[in-house]
């Protein structure tokens, strides 16, 4: 079995849905911003250029992005104790929040680096194309490795750890619209605050051993 077997991609939008968020985008633009990760390549912190804005809870929109991406969710699960190559049942105990819904544009030239997005709590990553009347603008995992082509309305769910890194490449011409968000087991506040208890055993031993001795 291949890395990227555990990628799952379905319709999700009609025509109209993936409309309706594209001019939501474009009527909010002055809010837009761009963003910065470190790049997988380099190990650099790079700023994509790339902008989006947040989606606001209770509004139309964002319900339109949650209901699918709790769909998505459960579809994957679905497909991952089919092909019976996951422990897909811890898994779904695992996938219980949402961070970060967002709508993106990436005009022409706009890209963004290899990356991951994993972090400690954050599982999987899902991600809906709005449209494909573009050129360029593929999205690709494992440093160039394997492409996905996505059509206007689907969604695509995929792991979020170390091991998958992957990228939009330059958009040629035109833009591409999409929106995404990434899955976790505890909701952000709280991974702070394991975060900080944590930090306060860094120098503590027990039966666990430094590799960093």
């Amino acid at each position: 079995m291949l890395q990227e077997d555990f990628i799952y991609v379905e319709n999700v939008f009609t025509k109209k849905q993936c409309k309706e968020l594209i001019n939501e985008f474009n009527k909010r633009k002055k809010e837009a911003i761009k963003e910065q990760c470190t790049n997988a390549s380099n190990n650099l912190l790079t700023i994509s250029n790339f902008t989006r804005v947040a989606l606001t809870p209770k509004t139309k929109s964002f319900d339109l992005v949650h209901d699918a991406t709790k769909h998505m969710t459960k579809q994957w699960v679905k497909y991952l104790k089919k092909i019976d190559s996951t422990h897909s049942f811890e898994l779904e105990k695992n996938l219980n929040f949402v961070h970060m819904y967002r709508l993106m544009c990436y005009e022409k030239g706009g890209w963004i680096h290899p990356h991951i997005d994993w972090g400690d709590f954050t599982h999987a990553s899902c991600t809906i194309l709005l449209n494909d009347n573009y050129e360029g603008g593929e999205f690709s995992f494992f440093n160039g490795k394997h492409n996905v082509q996505m059509k206007a309305g689907q969604a695509m769910i995929f792991p979020a750890n170390i091991y998958w890194v992957h990228e939009v490449k330059e958009i040629k011409k035109g833009k591409r619209y999409s929106t995404n968000c990434f899955i976790l087991s505890l909701p952000v506040e709280k991974q702070e605050h394991l975060c900080s208890i944590a930090s306060n055993f860094k120098n503590t031993k027990g039966n666990d051993f430094s590799l960093k001795d």
